[in-house]
């Protein structure tokens, strides 16, 4: 799910930096966390032999990767990396596997740590299995398709899940914070007996077609042209074609049933059964709770009203509910004292911040979410459901989301429904320690094997494999 007012650091503002000593230990993948905007940061180093060290810089969050940077190693067995407008000094120890230093950019020096990474890789070759690379159109021939199809060896018809991304654009593989959640699903199930069909979103990879104004509905869509795409092949069986879907992806599964009520299953990962300005609310909300709960119990009713308004105002003019919003935001803010609008970082925010900041939520997307209950499209499903969740999740919280996907489906008179929450697991299904966004890059798990475990054994049960 996307986090609205997360606040990261702009690109151009980046710290670029390295490291490098002795070549052999300082190879590798590493990451560490700017502290201060909590913004994770991965260097990725290599040895070349005519040049020395090539480094490159990744920023998951802001789905920025490969920058160049330049190193250097020095007499003390240091590395130095510099990029433009900031530079990193460190020096690696082995006891725990890691490089210390500092991080310069502008009149401050900020100390940073970064780990060594030892995730398992991405599913490689050989394969015991077939893999085609396809590209098919939707219906209006709008929007063009690329994906991937894996299926088992012998040459009959096998069943089919598709896997669906959650919000913002990703590849086929679901690339996040540098793990291929996708890649290792397909390989699993694949290996189980079923076929997979993973697929670029819009604009990403080999797919292609409008996305500023898209919304999960236009999504449904593409997953629409994928059944459709499925249903011309010979080595599928089309009366077996069931839906995985992770976060939105959850949500983008059962309006696909209210158009196509042919599925076999859905897998629901993460995905969400209370309307999005639900989820939003506490996702704005809850990290104040810990900090301060008379912060927290103040800044509750601005961020309840400023939703309210964004759904009242649907359809309407922006210049309309921005005017809505700065009137909100100033009568607030008149009544808070300034003891707490000094925790909340608001006391020289003015209403044309406020409302400057606001207008990131008001793109279709963010609209139909917000505003869009997923309980009218699961009360439609009659096929097998699978809702799973991690107990960590603080993006898509089970606690909130569970219970609503379970009491909707047995509303519209669906029983066939299967719900877990995984302990100790985050939204990316990982097991997490702070269990924070910022922390998906530093962990070198991708997709936790339990979890793989329950949906395929689940799926094979359904699809009589």
């Amino acid at each position: 799910m996307r986090r609205p007012l997360l606040q990261f650091l702009i690109l151009n503002m980046l710290a670029y930096s390295a490291f490098a000593q002795s070549p052999a230990r300082f190879t590798g993948d590493w990451v560490g966390i700017l502290s201060e905007a909590n913004l994770p940061l991965i260097f990725h180093i290599a040895e070349d032999s005519s040049s020395g060290l090539q480094v490159t810089l990744d920023s998951p969050l802001q789905g920025a990767s490969g920058i160049k940077c330049t190193a250097k190693t020095t007499a003390e067995d240091s590395l130095i990396i510099e990029a433009p407008g900031a530079s990193y000094r460190g020096r690696y120890r082995s006891a725990p596997d890691s490089l210390y230093g500092v991080w310069r950019q502008g009149p401050r020096p900020l100390s940073i740590s970064f780990k060594r990474m030892l995730r398992p890789p991405t599913p490689r070759p050989p394969f015991n299995y077939k893999i085609d690379l396809v590209e098919y159109d939707n219906a209006d021939k709008t929007v063009h398709l690329g994906a991937t199809l894996t299926r088992p060896l012998p040459n009959k018809r096998y069943p089919v899940a598709i896997l669906i991304t959650g919000s913002g654009l990703q590849d086929r593989d679901e690339t996040i914070a540098g793990h291929k959640p996708f890649a290792i699903i397909a390989d699993y199930l694949t290996r189980q007996g079923m076929a997979v069909l993973r697929v670029d979103d819009r604009n990403m990879g080999k797919s292609t077609g409008e996305v500023k104004k898209a919304t999960s509905a236009d999504f449904a869509n593409d997953v629409i042209a994928g059944i459709n795409y499925l249903r011309t092949r010979k080595d599928i069986d089309t009366n077996r074609i069931g839906l995985i879907g992770h976060s939105e992806g959850g949500l983008i599964a059962p309006i696909v049933y209210s158009h196509w009520p042919r599925l076999d299953f859905i897998v629901m990962l993460a995905g969400q059964g209370v309307p999005g300005w639900e989820i939003i609310l506490r996702q704005q909300t809850d990290p104040i709770r810990p900090i301060s709960m008379p912060a927290f119990n103040a800044y509750l009713p601005l961020v309840k009203e400023k939703l309210d308004i964004l759904n009242a105002t649907f359809g309407a003019p922006d210049s309309i509910t921005l005017r809505q919003i700065k009137a909100s935001y100033t009568q607030w803010k008149s009544t808070v004292p300034d003891s707490l609008l000094n925790i909340l970082h608001a006391r020289n925010v003015t209403p044309e911040m406020y409302a400057y900041q606001v207008s990131f939520e008001m793109n279709p997307w963010f609209r139909y979410f917000y505003k869009t209950d997923p309980a009218a499209f699961l009360q439609q499903v009659k096929c097998p459901v699978l809702a799973l969740n991690g107990e960590k999740d603080i993006q898509v919280f089970p606690e909130q989301n569970i219970p609503a996907i379970k009491t909707a489906l047995n509303k519209g008179g669906n029983t066939r429904v299967t719900t877990h929450i995984f302990p100790g697991l985050n939204h990316l299904f990982q097991h997490c320690q702070t269990c924070q966004v910022s922390e998906y890059p530093a962990l070198d798990e991708s997709f936790a094997p339990e979890v793989l475990t329950l949906m395929g054994d689940w799926i094979k049960k359904i699809c009589n494999l």
